[in-house]
């Protein structure tokens, strides 16, 4: 009896969650995207880098729903608790404006995806 109770339960258990995963996947599509933030100029490079992993750290600990925000994903459609970060990695630029005088800003590159819903059309 056990037994029998047991593979109804997982045999009803399964159905529902197949049932589920097709379901979610005739009515959604994947999107990726690519955000960039940048930090002040700084008179040195490894300050530079610390800001932009400090930004980098930022986006990273946030939840899918203030990563929409942060990243700026397009509304439309949007499932917001599908975002995920793929990578993100900081770059350093260096400009000078006046000779012998070199100013560093961190760049701070996320990519990103997450799931819109389709229209029923």
């Amino acid at each position: 009896m056990k037994k029998l109770l047991a593979s109804s339960l997982l045999i009803f258990f399964s159905a529902l969650s197949v049932a589920d995963h097709f379901v979610t996947l005739g009515n959604y599509r994947f999107q990726t995207g690519t955000s960039t933030f940048r930090t002040d100029y700084v008179e040195h490079k490894k300050s530079a880098y610390q800001e932009g992993h400090t930004i980098m750290a930022d986006i990273n600990s946030q939840k899918s729903f203030d990563l929409s925000r942060s990243l700026r994903v397009p509304p439309s459609r949007l499932d917001v608790r599908s975002i995920k970060i793929d990578n993100s990695y900081v770059m350093v630029r260096e400009l000078s404006r006046v000779p012998g005088q070199i100013e560093y800003q961190g760049i701070v590159i996320v990519n990103y995806h997450y799931r819109v819903r389709e229209s029923r059309n």
